[in-house]
């Protein structure tokens, strides 16, 4: 029982099903234009499994990497605590990347065109990891980029070809600037300067503008897809005066409003696939989005309550009030 939860918990299993969520809710869009999914079962099975490998290859190498740090920063984690070894879970990583490849691959085989675009993307989702495990997150903004080209390529693996990047812009801006909020509350290093926040956000919005132009030049931006946005955008203007009310509450240590801020940010990202589907008026596919939503919540609570028994390396003591 404890292998499996190590298991789960170093997948992050429950998170995971974010981008499972995002990868469906293209797929569940109305699209004027766009055929409809030829096999709705065997597509949307191939795009939970190449998403959700994805992802938990992503956390998974993100644990290996940091192994060491753990051990004097987190040792109850699963590898320093000794759960897992590490050769398992390089083999664990590996497996996990193979799987959503080939996820990606069988998902191609349904695309209009003889390219695989699926596996395309899937393989920059990939390197976009490994590039953000390895090197980025020491990069500060880079690393945020990174982060979000990952999610905003990830919802794109489903249905690759519908020109619709609405999505995979809010998506990718949310994470990017949700992270590096976090990361600076947190205090994390290499510290995150008022001048690298300015290039953060000058990259957001080159790459935001790049994703419109090209929807432009396309032709995809219509009346329809501009109200599909409403909804996404009342999330981000949501969300983001929520961020700003835990950054000015002083009566609260910086770095667990920063936790704080990235838990209940991944979590919103449900919000945004759930919105844009209501936008479009798939409320059928919005059903599907919160259902996921509620499974991945419960799921969350489920495992942090089983691995509270775990107390390999946590602090055991009490802080009394001094006496007058």
């Amino acid at each position: 029982m404890g292998s499996i939860l190590a298991l789960f918990q170093i997948m992050r299993v429950a998170l995971a099903l974010t981008a499972v969520a995002d990868v469906w809710t293209l797929m569940l869009l109305n699209i004027p234009g766009q055929p409809a999914i030829k096999d709705p079962v065997t597509q949307f099975a191939l795009a939970a499994l190449a998403s959700f490998f994805l992802y938990a290859f992503g956390m998974t190498l993100n644990d290996l990497l940091d192994s060491r740090r753990d051990r004097l920063f987190a040792p109850w984690r699963p590898i320093p605590s000794g759960r897992l070894s590490v050769p398992a879970v390089i083999v664990l990583s590996l497996v996990l990347m193979l799987l959503g490849l080939f996820s990606a691959t069988l998902l191609s085989w349904f695309e209009p065109i003889n390219f695989p675009v699926a596996l395309t993307l899937a393989m920059i989702a990939s390197l976009l990891i490994v590039f953000y495990n390895a090197t980025g997150k020491f990069l500060g903004y880079v690393g945020f980029i990174a982060l979000g080209l990952i999610r905003g390529v990830n919802c794109l693996i489903g249905r690759p070809n519908a020109g619709f990047l609405i999505l995979s812009l809010f998506l990718f801006t949310h994470i990017a600037v949700a992270t590096a909020i976090s990361y600076r509350l947190e205090s994390k290093r290499p510290r995150l300067r008022i001048a690298g926040i300015w290039k953060l956000l000058s990259g957001v919005a080159f790459i935001d503008a790049s994703a419109v132009l090209i929807m432009l030049l396309r032709g995809s931006i219509t009346r329809s897809v501009l109200i599909d946005a409403i909804g996404p955008a009342l999330v981000a203007v949501i969300y983001f005066a929520w961020v700003a009310r835990q950054i000015f509450n002083h009566h609260e240590a910086p770095r667990k409003r920063g936790e704080r801020i990235m838990l209940v940010g991944l979590f919103t990202l449900f919000a945004y696939d759930a919105s844009l589907l209501a936008a479009n008026g798939a409320f059928g596919g919005m059903a599907i989005i919160l259902t996921l939503a509620a499974v991945s919540y419960i799921t969350f609570w489920a495992m942090r309550l089983a691995g509270k028994g775990i107390t390999v390396g946590r602090p055991r003591y009490r802080i009394r009030a001094s006496r007058p």
